[in-house]
């Protein structure tokens, strides 16, 4: 049944989202913290935490899942404004270049600078383009020379992703009458399988939009529904199918894993269906413990500032370890390492923290100015 929606419903903000981003970000650190560094532990604990912290990279999966519902429900109730393209790409413009072209500033800064010339994680492996990360298709560099180039500029490729998404999607909703948007989104995902299955290496499907759309398009599919229809009555009635259908994906997912130690092309696909209906749960059962865990004020924090979190962590952790461990890489062997990891992540969370307010936050005040 369509379900009108208040302009208060439209506005308002779900705190939830900013817990999940908590989860996101965290698991992304986590894997360049952690698994990253034990990559070659011989001790029992390095081994486990490495286990433990394998999949930490599917926190950008989930990133992905919260930027389709997010856009996707920004776009779909601005369809009709007049401004409708100046002031979304006014505001994805603000609200992504500054920190971004910040890092790369400063990347550019560590390459001039010899006492870093040695570092291989901070300044070696410079086969992508520089301009091609200022115009943002570093990516399609990265695929086509099935390298990842820099280490610490390495977590931008979802960067690439992201603006490519923006300036498709909303040219797609535009021109898409409203009940053809879940039939096309559907298609998305399919075909997002079929193009990874086109790869042998791991880097080409791992870093274009093609073949990551269908995280995208599945929390672009929750915007709609969230959108157009009651979802929090939808889910009270077939809560427990939701249940149901969660708990098979992760018994499947477990096996196939258990099985053949990977998920294969399906990967992302299992990933994004288990998130969207996280993201569900969280925006409809607001009395739930879930939802409570969600709205931790520190979870919370943390997702507030992922953004910046995310563009400098990893730099960061190269910064601290040619710093004070006497210009060696990144790597855990011994209680300095631990140390010197943790003071990484402790200024990552302050430098994070300063960016938003500094420069984040007054940006988005001047995309507020232009409305739909």
């Amino acid at each position: 049944m369509k379900y009108k929606r208040t302009e208060q419903e439209k506005l308002k903000r779900i705190p939830e989202l900013d817990g999940l981003r908590g989860i996101a970000i965290l698991s992304v650190v986590s894997f360049h913290y952690l698994n990253n560094q034990l990559v070659g532990s011989e001790n029992a604990i390095g081994k486990l935490i490495y286990k433990l912290t394998s999949f930490g990279w599917i926190g950008v999966d989930l990133f992905f899942i919260l930027s389709g519902f997010l856009i996707g429900t920004i776009l779909i109730q601005s369809k009709n404004s007049k401004n409708y393209f100046s002031t979304f790409y006014i505001r994805r413009v603000v609200r992504i270049i500054p920190n971004y072209f910040l890092l790369i500033l400063i990347f550019m800064g560590l390459l001039a600078i010899p006492f870093f010339a040695n570092n291989y994680f901070l300044t070696g492996n410079n086969v992508i383009p520089a301009w091609s990360y200022f115009a943002m298709v570093h990516n399609f560099y990265m695929a086509s020379l099935d390298n990842l180039g820099n280490s610490a500029m390495s977590v931008t490729w979802s960067i690439g992703i992201e603006e490519q998404f923006y300036i498709i999607f909303p040219l797609v909703i535009y021109l898409l009458k409203d009940k053809w948007i879940p039939y096309l989104l559907g298609i998305t995902i399919v075909l997002a399988i079929f193009f990874r299955m086109q790869f042998d290496s791991w880097i080409p499907p791992y870093v274009l939009l093609h073949c990551r759309m269908d995280a995208i398009a599945f929390g672009a599919l929750v915007a709609y529904f969230n959108y157009h229809y009651n979802l929090r009555e939808w889910v009270n009635t077939n809560f427990k199918w939701l249940t149901i259908i969660l708990t098979t994906e992760i018994i499947l997912c477990g096996y196939f894993f258990y099985r053949y130690q990977d998920l294969g092309v399906l990967r992302n696909t299992y990933y994004g269906i288990f998130f969207s209906i996280s993201l569900v749960i969280a925006i409809t059962k607001k009395d739930s413990y879930y939802a409570a865990l969600l709205r931790n004020k520190a979870l919370m924090w943390v997702g507030t500032i992922s953004y910046s979190l995310y563009l400098f962590h990893y730099m960061i952790l190269g910064l601290f370890h040619h710093l004070f461990n006497n210009g060696n890489s990144i790597g855990i062997e011994n209680g300095k390492d631990i140390l010197i990891s943790i003071s990484a992540f402790a200024f990552s969370l302050l430098f994070a923290f300063f960016i938003y307010k500094r420069l984040e936050t007054p940006m988005i005040k001047i995309g507020k100015r232009f409305q739909y």
